[in-house]
Formats: structure tokens, sequence, C-alpha cells
């Protein structure tokens, strides 16, 4: 019998390529395993960014309400069990296993890559455990993700922006036409973010499902730091935003769809929740590597930002953080740690993440897709702010981190930025270990 590990390095090499779009294999393996999510309802979340911290937000108001909740998303930063959640708790190593044998058993010949392996063994617990509310993060695009297979309840998609265009299209035109891809007849859809392509659109117009959209059914007033909900029902909501700990557009979008799922559950509060609980989730969800404090002093923060649209969001909520502390006798000074994979848009990065005054510490990733340190070195000195600004290679991210905390002064923000591998390596770090070991007796 296989360990899990046995069994990931198992359908690592089950396919020739890590990435296969499209449905017709995974869907006939699901058929054959006889998924049923007839008592569930499921919830299909796509977007470039802002994926995961929508469906955690949306997971942990689904089970303060005392539904049971099954949670897929991905990548996983430091054990694959976190993708596989049920009522907020990683899947156990001999579920997956027991999973994953279910699977072998009924693929026969047919070939799976490792996220299809992984999305099906979601939909078996998910399935075997019939929840209440099936939470999928969509993978990469939408139409032809595995995920895609099941036609849920509601659709979210959470932003459009430039990422994997050898896979989705050069523009945010097409890649929003692959991301509405998710969307189904008569489907509930959440559309969180401002600026509707034409594309998505024409998918929406085809649909009589409700739809909510950013800045016509739900905006955000900047001003008073709060969520206000506008022609539902005749009535306002409105929510207060400052204690959040994730990105506010996620929490908008997640506050969207808890009040179509509200719907379907025909609970009494109109966000599933009451008010004074909704305000004490948004002032308690939090998620590894996103807007992520791993000490204190220097503050660290590790955010999985690896495009442009994730960077520039990082850096306006980095830039507010240090307006409110600069105020103090010594202004804080930031220490950017970045790491990037090759097949990412880094200049692009670069340059939304140069909008910081930082000093720069390009590592490399142990990785075959982990672009050298050398290389990300010159994408930072090509950007014109960094023109004046310190910047320096190192061969890993510990190393990279040591560096940039002997440097730091006690007020100073540390940001581990650029993949989600920058996170799994920072996370497992001894050098951290120690840190927070010394900051805990300090």
């Amino acid at each position: 019998m296989r360990t899990l590990e046995q069994w990931l390095t198992y359908i690592e090499l089950t396919h020739p390529s890590n990435i296969d779009m499209g449905l017709e294999r995974v869907d006939q393996v699901a058929k054959s395993l006889n998924i049923d999510f007839s008592t569930a309802t499921v919830i299909t979340v796509a977007g470039t960014n802002g994926k995961g911290t929508t469906c955690r937000f949306i997971e942990q108001a689904c089970l303060r309400s005392g539904l049971t909740v099954g949670t897929y998303s991905s990548p996983h930063i430091l054990q694959f069990n976190e993708r596989i959640r049920l009522n907020g708790d990683d899947a156990n190593d001999q579920s997956i296993i027991e999973a994953f044998e279910a699977i072998e058993k009924a693929r026969g010949q047919t070939s799976l890559t490792y996220f299809e392996f992984a999305t099906l063994c979601s939909f078996v617990l998910f399935s075997r455990a019939k929840v209440d509310v099936c939470i999928i993060e969509v993978g990469l695009g939408g139409r032809l993700d595995a995920t895609n297979i099941i036609d849920a309840d509601i659709g979210v998609i959470t932003s459009i922006g430039l990422d994997h265009q050898s896979y989705l299209g050069e523009t945010t035109e097409l890649i929003a036409a692959e991301k509405a891809g998710i969307i189904k007849p008569q489907q509930a859809v959440v559309v969180g973010y401002a600026e509707v392509h034409d594309s998505l659109n024409r998918v929406i117009s085809k649909y009589a499902g409700t739809c909510l959209i950013a800045e016509r059914d739900y905006e955000y007033d900047q001003l008073n730091n709060r969520v206000v909900f506008k022609d539902i029902n005749t009535r306002e909501y409105s929510f207060n935003l400052t204690a959040a700990r994730i990105p506010k557009q996620n929490i908008m979008t997640a506050l969207a769809c808890l009040f179509l799922l509200a719907r379907k559950q025909k609970t009494t509060n109109s966000f599933l929740l009451a008010p004074e609980q909704l305000h004490e989730l948004i002032a308690s969800v939090s998620m590894p590597g996103r807007l992520h404090t791993i000490l204190r002093s220097p503050k660290i923060v590790l955010d999985v930002a690896h495009n442009k649209a994730a960077a520039e969001g990082l850096v306006k909520v980095l830039n507010q953080t240090h307006s409110a502390t600069g105020k103090q006798a010594s202004k804080p000074k930031f220490h950017v740690i970045v790491g990037m994979l090759k097949d990412k848009n880094i200049d692009d990065t670069i340059l939304a993440l140069s909008e910081l005054d930082a000093i720069w510490y390009c590592v490399s990733l142990p990785s075959e897709r982990g672009e050298s340190a050398n290389n990300i070195l010159k994408s930072v000195q090509n950007a014109p702010q960094n023109n004046q600004r310190q910047a320096k290679s190192f061969d890993n991210v510990e190393l990279g981190l040591k560096h940039a905390v002997n440097a730091a002064d006690t007020n100073d923000i540390i940001v581990l930025v650029g993949s989600f591998v920058i996170a799994t390596e920072v996370l497992k770090s001894s050098y951290l270990q120690h840190l927070t070991i010394q900051e805990s007796n300090a």
C-alpha cells in the first residue's frame, strides 16, 4: 500500500505534461466514480487573483452558520492536504489515499494530470461526506479547467488580469472569456471587479440567473472604509472593512456570494450570518501567504503575489501601512525579497513592486521553473524607479532573508513576494523558526 508521499510521486509521473486543459478525460473518470453533489450547494470561484482568500471567507462564514463545508483550493504551500478541507480542517492522509485508490481503479487507461487527480480526489471526499456546501477554486482559466465538470449553483469571478497568457490568451478580453466559461444556465453569478469586459458581459447576458456585479450592486466607500450593497430588495446593507486582514475586494466578493447563498439556504439573515457575526469574521479571517505577517519586529510580511495586478494590490496596502507608521521618529524602510518563476511576467511584476521605496534582495527558487536571482536582479535594475536603490542577488530564500533581517531596523518592513514557492521556502526555513522562537522569548 502506497503512502501519501508515494502516491503524490506516482501521480506526478502518470501524465506527460503538468497542464493538459480539457474536460473529456477527467469527466469520463468522474462519471465512473459516481460523484454526487445533488444535496450540496456548489460554488465555483474563478479569477486571476483573489480566489483563495475569497474561498476562505465564504468557507468560514458557512461554518459559523452551522453548514458542513468542503473546500478545494490550490496550490498548497507546505503539504498536499492543504488543498482539500472538510469543515475547515485539512483532509487526512488516509482519506486522500483511499480517494486516490478509487480514482486509480476508475481511470483504467485514461491518463490524468496531477491537478486532475487532486480535483477528483476532492470531489470524491466531498461527495462521500455529503457536505452542505462545496467551494471549488478553479485552477487555470475556467472553461477548460478540470473543476468545470461540475455544474455549480453559484459562479464567482474575482478578478481579470494578465497571467497564464500562453494558455488563456494575450488580452484581458480573451482571459475574461475563458474564466466566464464557468457560468452555466440559470446559475447565480458574482463578478468581483468593476471593469466588466465585453466578452464577460456577453456570456452573462445569456443567462437568467441572478447576477451581482461590483460597482453596480455593491461598491467600496473608500472614505468610510466600508462596502455598501445597494438596489437589492430596495434595502441598503453596509459593512465596515477597517479591521480586514485579507484584501477588501475579496471580502466584498465573498459577501456578495454569501447573499446569493443565503437565498438558496433560505436563511433569515440576508448574508447567511447576522451583521455582528460578519463584522467579527471580517476582523478575524486570514490566510497563509496572503498579507501574512510572520514576524513583528522587524515586521516580515509574506504574500504570494506573482503577477502585475496582484503586485499592484499588495503595494497599495503596504504603502498605506507605511503612511500609518511613518509618523514615528524613525521612518520605516521596505526590504523586498523577491523570487519568481520563469513563466511569469517578471518585468511587469517587478515594475509594479518598484512603487515601493525599497532595498531589493533577489533570490533563486529551488525549482526547474524558478528564475535565477541574477535575471531577477536585471529586471529590478531595469525598472526606472530603482535607479538609485540597493539591490543584490542571493542563491536561496533563506540567505536573502538573513541579509534582510541583518540590514533591517526593528520598525522596518520586510516583504517576501513573487511565488507560492517562496512562501513554501520561507515557512519551512529553520532560520525563520529561529527568529520566531527569539521573538516569543523576548
